[in-house]
């Protein structure tokens, strides 16, 4: 996909159906919800700077877990806050997500795995 601000709603919004479908509760598509834009808004504004590049989306249910992949080829590009929301993506990511790991390749690869567990298998 194009790592353009306008694909994110449109992307979200398919995203938030495939969510419903999961055996995740509504609270917990949510969260998976907003950290997957987190991320997609990530590689929009940090991996390719100035010139365009793409993005992979990749969603399944494996089990008693719902994971989701967004990955890149760009480099993380720093960019100066304006306000006081900056910097806040990758916080937010571990604090949704039930795990989530992020992993960079000297190649300029990001890929961001996010996995939620649906309550109802959730150990007690």
């Amino acid at each position: 996909m194009s790592a353009e601000p306008a694909q994110l709603a449109p992307l979200r919004d398919q995203l938030a159906v495939w969510a419903a479908g999961t055996g995740l509760s509504a609270g917990r598509v949510q969260d998976l919800l907003l950290g997957v834009h987190e991320a997609m808004a990530n590689v929009v504004v940090h991996a390719y700077a100035d010139r365009g590049g793409t993005f992979g989306l990749h969603g399944r249910r494996t089990g008693d877990s719902v994971t989701v992949t967004v990955s890149d080829h760009g480099h993380w590009n720093p960019v100066a806050r304006s306000s006081l929301w900056g910097g806040r993506g990758l916080p937010l990511i571990h604090a949704l997500a039930d795990r989530a790991t992020i992993e960079t390749s000297a190649a300029g690869t990001t890929t961001v795995t996010m996995t939620w567990t649906c309550e109802s298998l959730r150990p007690r």
